[in-house]
């Protein structure tokens, strides 16, 4: 019965040759549809300006899921499962095993991200250091301070850390590491073996190109993959304790990182009403209460405004978003192409394996899969990308190679895995990067960061941030407003801003913009600050001029002095 099983084609093998079919005709059906396509509204940004269709995007990837689904469930309907179709119930890791493999990992991944003395990005660094030097001048979350990507990342650990840049680089790069450590367990929960789960983590964690971008906040992923933990763990227990600690991750994770927290909530809520019910429903709603009831606590800890909260997160950030911060998606048939539309195309394909076998583990595997790529979806790029996919590398080893029997298929497939997870690429960078790891622990060639304290920066860097904080001291006291996207200078120049919402792209939502100009018409600014560098200034090539030209025109009619210096030129009254 069993050489029988091996001898016709697998579950998978039909189920995989489906979904491509499936995924082919959505494709086609998604190119007729794009007319009905619009250009979104609530703000400006690059696809505003070039009248791009950005829900045509998000219809693209829904029907090449969906297309895939479909195709690989009518394609073994009438399958009954093999042997080699099924996965075993539980890794064949030890314990012991999972905790090496995670403390490698741990350590492989502090090496390659701790980059303590790299160049301050003020526009990357600033949407944390400035939030977070507010915080610590009594400004109050959400009622004072906008915050885009949620207080967690933007200035809530930075704030816990001191405000200093040198322990938040070095925090972050904890965190990076520990948030990428918690593949292991995942991988131990979904792999059949113990070559299995390190294939995996090793394909995931080149899939996020952990191991070749060095500076990215993959500790955001956390409530997403604590989430999947908690999931897979209570799949397979049916405990409460693992269930909550799914729950608590992704209620807590709006507050850690808006969109992925939001993504982990979804994608939780979405996974455990399609699981088997394993505990009675009076225990379920105790244990929901209790995760809903702890973003609300921390945020009454930290005296946050509620109503703002709700309002920035839900209503006013998903009605700008798009039209302020998406980029499109790219060509099909190009190496971004590839990258771009294959997830989803396997992440149907895994989801009908899951609905075939009843297996609960790729179905929550393959549920969060799918939500968390909207964030690829939307700010289209090549490390958003590759972000969005932490747990492809873990579903295919456990499901494509570990079943396999045929040395040869076995041989193709990890072949072009390699080729798509960019492992050779992904090792020799990461060994590069290990390698330089103590002379990224000196400075040469830099000088001391004029103001900030344990960095370093170029020389003509810090004679114009010398300059430009010696020119606003010498105008008195009072905030200044910068235009030029390095959102870092409120920090460094040790001003705050005449607005709740200091992200100026983000000021051509209506909203938030009839907001800000009514804050600046009642409490103007000390000055403005203008130029800047312009690969910041002139972000995703659309400047802020174009985007709040509203806001442009009242800073040329009140402030006309302008004042050069460096990069910078300073407008006052």
């Amino acid at each position: 019965m069993v050489s029988t099983a091996r001898a016709a084609p697998s579950t998978t093998l039909r189920a995989g040759l489906g979904s491509v079919i499936g995924a082919a005709l959505a494709a086609v059906a998604a190119w007729l549809m794009r007319p009905m396509f619009s250009v979104p509204t609530g703000g400006i940004g690059m696809v505003t300006v070039n009248a791009y269709p950005k829900g045509w995007d998000y219809a693209v990837i829904a029907l090449l899921a969906i297309g895939a689904f479909a195709g690989g469930m009518l394609s073994v309907l009438g399958d009954q499962l093999s042997v080699t179709d099924r996965l075993s119930d539980t890794s064949r890791a030890t314990r012991n095993t999972q905790l090496a493999t995670a403390f490698i990992v741990f350590v492989l991944m502090f090496f390659v991200h701790d980059h303590p003395f790299a160049h301050m990005d003020n526009f990357h660094e600033g949407e944390h250091l400035t939030p977070a030097y507010l915080f610590r001048s009594g400004e109050r979350p959400y009622r004072d301070v906008f915050l885009l990507h949620g207080l967690g990342v933007d200035g809530g650990l930075d704030a816990l850390a001191g405000g200093r840049p040198p322990v938040t680089r070095r925090l972050q790069t904890v965190l990076d590491a520990a948030a990428l450590a918690l593949l292991v367990p995942v991988a131990a929960e979904v792999t059949a073996t113990t070559a299995g789960m390190l294939g995996g983590v090793l394909l995931s964690l080149c899939g996020v190109a952990a191991l070749w971008v060095p500076v990215f906040p993959y500790f955001r992923l956390a409530p997403l993959l604590l989430a999947a933990i908690g999931l897979l763990r209570y799949a397979r227990s049916g405990r409460a304790a693992p269930l909550f600690l799914a729950f608590a991750s992704a209620t807590l994770g709006v507050l850690w990182s808006l969109d992925t927290g939001t993504y982990a909530l979804a994608g939780t809520a979405i996974a455990f009403v399609l699981l088997p019910k394993r505990l009675e429903t009076k225990r379920v709603a105790i244990l929901v209460l209790l995760a809903l009831a702890l973003p609300v606590i921390v945020l009454f800890a930290l005296r946050a405004d509620l109503v703002r909260f709700f309002r920035d997160s839900f209503v006013i950030i998903p009605s700008a978003i798009d039209a302020v911060w998406s980029l499109p998606a790219p060509k099909p048939f190009t190496e971004a192409g590839l990258h771009y539309y294959l997830p989803p195309v396997f992440n149907g394909l895994l989801l009908a394996i899951a609905v075939k076998r009843r297996d609960p583990r790729l179905l929550i595997v393959a549920i969060l899969s799918l939500v968390l790529y909207r964030t690829a979806a939307g700010r289209v790029s090549w490390s958003h990308t590759r972000f969005a996919t932490p747990l492809l590398g873990i579903a295919f080893v456990a499901v494509i190679l570990e079943p396999l029997r045929n040395r040869i298929a076995l041989a193709l497939l990890a072949a072009a895995a390699l080729f798509y997870f960019e492992l050779p690429q992904n090792a020799k960078a990461g060994a590069k990067l290990i390698a330089e790891w103590p002379a990224r622990q000196r400075h040469e060639g830099l000088v001391p960061h004029p103001l900030a304290r344990g960095i370093y920066t170029s020389e003509q860097n810090a004679t114009e941030l010398a300059t430009l904080r010696g020119y606003i001291d010498s105008l008195g006291p009072g905030t200044i407003l910068d235009f030029t996207n390095e959102r870092a200078l409120y920090f460094l120049l040790d001003r705050k801003p005449p607005v709740r919402c200091f992200d100026i792209p983000m000021l051509s939502a209506p909203r938030l913009r009839t907001e800000a100009m009514a804050e600046l018409r009642a409490h103007p600014p000390l000055a403005v600050i203008l130029g800047g560098s312009p690969e910041i200034a002139i972000f995703d090539r659309v400047s802020n001029r174009d985007r709040v030209p509203e806001l442009a025109q009242w800073i040329d009619a009140n402030y006309p002095k302008r004042t050069e210096m460096g990069r910078f030129t300073v407008a006052t009254r």
